[in-house]
């Protein structure tokens, strides 16, 4: 009877020894960046994209038009046209200095975070920033203008 309990003993042990142990994935800490997802199934990659910004997630196409701050006038009446085809129609005109705004045109491009616009060298390389239903302008920097508020610094969507 002692011999069947060794022997049953020394079954249950190499039987348990012989089991690898599962190894499991270490769980992921770190920051996970919306800019692309990577799935792979099988041998097959998948990649998403789920990165929303202002560029492919905003009806940013249209006319955008406001009066913003000026130091030596009653303000400036800026109407900024931005198509589909990355190109614009930039109108600004200094009230009571100007009888006749001036006009610029040609083409825009976005950041890479696709939510700032940099208008081209006949535009002077001004910056906007395009959010739901407005644009805010920005300095040559990118970064919020200077002297006044904000919200002054806003031009609505028109149409």
């Amino acid at each position: 009877m002692r011999l069947l309990q060794i022997l049953c003993l020394s079954a249950v042990l190499i039987t348990a020894g012989g089991c690898k142990e599962e190894k499991r994935p270490e769980r992921l800490d770190k920051e996970i960046h919306p800019k692309e997802v990577v799935d792979t199934v099988e041998n097959d990659t998948f990649e998403i994209n789920t990165v929303h910004n202002s560029s492919n997630s905003l009806d940013w196409a249209g006319t955008y038009s406001g009066v913003t701050p000026c130091a030596d006038c009653p303000g400036i009446k800026t109407v900024m046209t931005l198509n589909n085809d990355n190109t614009y129609s930039l109108s600004e005109q200094y009230l009571e200095k100007e009888k006749i705004p001036r006009t610029f045109k040609g083409k825009f491009s976005w950041d890479e975070k696709g939510s700032v616009i940099t208008l081209d060298a006949e535009g002077d390389h001004h910056k906007f920033k395009v959010m739901e239903g407005k644009l805010q302008i920005l300095d040559k920097f990118g970064d919020a203008k200077q002297g006044g508020r904000a919200d002054e610094f806003m031009l609505p969507k028109v149409k």
